[in-house]
């Protein structure tokens, strides 16, 4: 399974991004940020990874934007792809 988590250093960043983006009628979810991505506010909105290509131009004009990581799940654990 992949989906994409976009990174923020403002918690109100992350819920003005959640809000745009589920208003588009995307499936969108806010999580805790990956300890791994190691910057940011702590929390992140998490999207398919279809939808980057939707709305990814909009997202990273985000003020405190920091970044879009490809998440996916393999057999050891979580990894994260900076995009």
């Amino acid at each position: 399974m992949q989906f994409v988590i976009v990174v923020y250093r403002s918690r109100n960043v992350t819920m003005q991004a959640y809000n745009f983006v589920t208003r588009r009628g995307i499936t969108a979810s806010v999580v805790s940020t990956p300890r791994s991505v190691n910057v940011g506010c702590g929390l992140s909105l998490k999207m398919p990874r279809q939808a980057l290509d939707v709305v990814g131009e909009t997202l990273e004009k985000g003020e405190t934007f920091v970044g879009f990581f490809l998440v996916q799940n393999t057999a050891r654990g979580m990894l994260l792809t900076m995009l």
